[in-house]
Formats: structure tokens, sequence, C-alpha cells
């Protein structure tokens, strides 16, 4: 699922042909009714023979425009940045001699205008020639190091966040160290048959699942995906994990806090909980809080917006031994804190990990957005979650499933999932673990 917070259009029937290039402006009130009522794939499509002939400012307008409704919208944002990244270009390219600028300084302009904005290999390609003549400029550097682990040369952009970290050691690159590291190293191969014969002395508990997805928005843009990929999670663990399984299409804030409070109120400190969210999420970042948001939300009202804060309280509250949160939506990576992955430690180690106290949250992304679909259906983290948890034959902890799933994810989307324990929830060191039963 998750594609980020949007305004629902609130007319229909209006037609894109309002919106025109060689208007005194595009932004007619027809031309805004159109922009409100159409898709994000019918505005992209409208714009661009405008971006083909270089008229960058109508389409931005345009763009700004939809933007407006539904700020956080993924695709969108990101067809805004390359735009303006053209828009900057061509507007470097038409600078004249008497601005007293130098040819070389524009020429290092818009390489680093193509290293830090664009994509791909041309954005790669604009980033090395930067470097040639700039080697010391440890903010290009970090800019190739991304552009490297999207194109899943991991070793290469670890080497590069290196680099920068020794020319300049303010820039705090560890994480981005670690999560190269963490994508180059071998994932441990799925759980075996036998590892289930090695916990047949433990007393694993029961396993509940509470799963979430929201598709129907009644205020804001609605998702593709994500009530989808509920139903399949929740198949998939009830069927090969034996799970006990809620599932909540379309919940509204009440529907999810009354299902916490239930948990609350059912489990045992011996029981297990997964509890899955695919749905729009905010992050406000003046209050640095994050949120889901139910299918009767709205964008300028926060009453019924659920909060990190409520799950985290009802996670401190549950009696459950072991509880993983997997939040598919925009910012969900505000539950967490950070901590590195850990490596898979053997049969010993998960024994351990079985005893233990956990609260732990596994999100599709960090503080970032995340995108909705990935063409098979699912999103690009709902597709390689239910993925693992189909190929593995035992034991499967958290740890070892994020690190299963870190690497298709980042390398088939904008995203980099996260894992970490739950900040004050009383997590005590344990891991989640999926056992397959059948």
């Amino acid at each position: 699922m998750a594609a980020c917070l949007g305004a629902a259009a609130s007319a229909y029937g209006a037609s894109l042909s309002a919106c025109a290039p060689s208007s005194p402006t595009p932004l007619t009130p027809a031309c805004r009714s159109a922009i409100a009522a159409a898709s994000a794939d019918e505005l992209l499509l409208h714009i661009q023979p405008w971006v083909s002939e270089r008229l960058y400012a109508p389409a931005l307008q345009v763009l700004d425009a939809a933007l407006s409704q539904a700020p956080q919208h993924a695709l969108l944002r990101q067809r805004r940045h390359e735009l303006q990244s053209l828009a900057d270009e061509a507007a470097w390219s038409e600078r004249k001699p008497t601005q007293q600028v130098a040819p070389a300084d524009v020429d290092q302009a818009l390489l680093e205008i193509r290293c830090t904005r664009l994509a791909g290999e041309v954005a790669l390609a604009a980033c090395e020639y930067a470097l040639r003549r700039n080697p010391g400029d440890a903010r290009l550097l970090v800019a190739r190091g991304d552009l490297l682990l999207t194109l899943g040369r991991v070793a290469e952009a670890e080497a590069v966040y290196r680099a920068a970290a020794a020319r300049d050691p303010a820039l705090a690159l560890e994480p981005k160290i670690a999560a190269a590291s963490a994508l180059r190293s071998p994932a441990p191969g799925p759980g075996k048959a036998s590892d289930v014969a090695a916990l047949s002395g433990l007393a694993l508990g029961r396993y509940h699942a509470l799963l979430i997805g929201i598709d129907a928005y009644q205020q804001l843009e609605p998702l593709r995906t994500a009530v989808n990929d509920a139903k399949v999670m929740a198949s998939v663990l009830r069927s090969l994990y034996e799970f006990e399984v809620r599932l909540l299409s379309n919940a509204t804030r009440a529907d999810i806090v009354e299902a916490l409070d239930e948990l609350r109120e059912r489990l045992r400190p011996t029981d297990n909980l997964l509890i899955y969210y695919a749905g729009h999420g905010w992050l406000d970042t003046e209050a640095d809080k994050g949120f889901w948001l139910p299918v009767d939300a709205r964008a300028d009202r926060r009453t019924q917006w659920v909060s990190n804060d409520t799950v985290r309280d009802a996670l401190r509250a549950l009696k459950a031994k072991h509880v993983l949160v997997v939040a598919d939506s925009c910012f969900s990576g505000a539950l967490t804190r950070g901590a590195l992955p850990r490596a898979n430690r053997g049969r010993d180690y998960v024994e351990r990990m079985a005893r233990q106290k956990a609260r732990q949250v596994l999100s599709s992304g960090g503080l970032e957005p995340v995108a909705d679909s990935s063409g098979s259906g699912h999103s690009p983290f709902a597709a390689a979650l239910i993925g693992a948890l189909r190929a593995n034959a035992g034991v499967l902890d958290a740890s070892s499933l994020f690190t299963e799933l870190r690497r298709p994810v980042a390398l088939n989307s904008d995203q980099v999932p996260q894992f970490a324990d739950i900040r004050m929830a009383g997590h005590e060191g344990g891991d989640f673990l999926f056992v397959r039963r059948k």
C-alpha cells in the first residue's frame, strides 16, 4: 500500500482541456476545477506535451495546484521535483555572459543540479563529472552514494558514503553507511523446518494478528492496494502460520482504537501479536509526531487521526510477550528509534528471543513518502513481505525478515524499510518469531 495524504477530488466531469499553456495563465477557474477532478495519471499525461516543448512554468503551475489539494502525493511530488530541476537547468542555460558568470561556473552549476535533483544513470554521470572538478565536495559525494544505492551498486555506495564522512564528519552519515552495509551483506536464508522441531520445548504461546487496510477514503485521495495487501496478509498468516486474525477494512479511528482495547482485554502474557497497517500516513513536523489516517480522516483536522503515541500507549498496556507493528504508510519510520538490525545468530539466538519480551516495528520507509502500488496488485513493501513469509519453511525472526525485505524494497522503489525497537513501549530485548505451521 501506501501513498501519502492527499485531499480527494471535489469536482468531477471537468475537462483538462481547460488547462492550456497558451493562456495568460493555465489556472483559470475551469482549469482548477478540472485539476481537482483529475487523477494523477491524467494530470501527468496532460502536461507531458508541455514538458516536451520545454514549457516548464505552466506545467509546474498545474502540479502546484494539484499538490495544494494532495500535498503528500508521492507521484506528483516526484514529477514536480523533476520538472523543477529541468526548469532550473534551462534557466542556467539561458544566462547571458553579461551576467558575469563564467562558462565553467555555469557548467559546474548545471552538473550539480543534475547530480542532486535528477535520478538514474544521467544523474550519476553528472555527479561523477562534477566531482572531477570539485573532488572534495562532500555533498556531491553523498548524492552520488544515494544514486549508486538506488541503482543497486551497494558496495560502491558504502565506499562513497565513507569517503564523504571522512571529508565532513558533521554530515552524520552513519545511518546511510549502516543501511548500505546491511544491503551488501547476504541475507540469511528462510527458516528451515528443522528449526520448528528445535523449538518444540518452548512455550511459544498463541498468535494473533490485527490487520488494517484502508483504500476508500471519504475525504482524502483513495488508495489502490491497501485493503488487498491486508487481505492477502490475513490469508497467509491464517493458513500458513495459524494466526487468529482480525481484519479491519476501511476502518474508522473508533474501529482501530476499540480493536486495540479488545486486544488489551484478551491477550495473555505468553501471547504474540502482529499489528499490520496499510493506509495513508502523515508526519506533523512541528510536533514531531506521526499519524495513521483512518477512512474518515480529514486533511485539515486531527480529530480522527491515530497518533503514534496512541499506538505506543496501547502496546505498553498489552500483556502479550511479543508485539510487532508492521506499518506500510508514509512517514511510518516515526515510530522507530533508529536501532540497527541484529544478525541472525542461529538456534540459540532464536530460543533466547522467544523467551524475552519484544515491542518492535517494521516500517515500509523512514520519514518519507512511500509507494502505493508496484504493478503487482500490492505495494512494493507488501509484495516483498508476503513473498518472504510464503518462502519461510521454519522459524523466521523479525530481524531476519527485515534483512530479507530491505534490499528488494530499496531496489524496486524510492523507499528503504526501517526496523527497530519501539521507544518507551516495554521492549526487553526479545524478537518476534514467525513459526511456519503448514
